[in-house]
């Protein structure tokens, strides 16, 4: 069986091999690994932030970052529906003012 020792070494010396900066391979480690975690936890940042080990603001950040996550954050963003103006103040509420 190999270590996780080995096998860091390994992708270590790919990754140098082809080229990879220090903060590319940062970046595109730590962007899986987050993914991971909101994978493991079914979307719940908040679950996911523990596991990690970091604040859920940490993430919530992190997941802004579009190149970070290559694009992921949409992935799990939720989608906002787009409601027209005239919509939205016909279901607004008429507000009455009592005297």
């Amino acid at each position: 069986m190999v270590s996780i020792d080995d096998r860091l070494n390994q992708i270590i010396r790919e990754l140098i091999g082809n080229g990879i900066t220090l903060d590319q391979a940062v970046e595109a480690f730590e962007g899986k690994y987050i993914a991971a975690a909101i994978n493991a936890t079914k979307g719940n940042i908040t679950q996911a932030s523990k596991k990690l080990g970091v604040h859920r603001n940490t993430v919530h950040n992190k997941l802004r970052s579009e190149s970070m996550l290559n694009g992921y954050a949409e992935l799990i963003r939720p989608r906002r529906r787009h409601i027209p103006r005239s919509v939205q103040s016909a279901q607004r509420p008429v507000r009455r003012h009592h005297v």
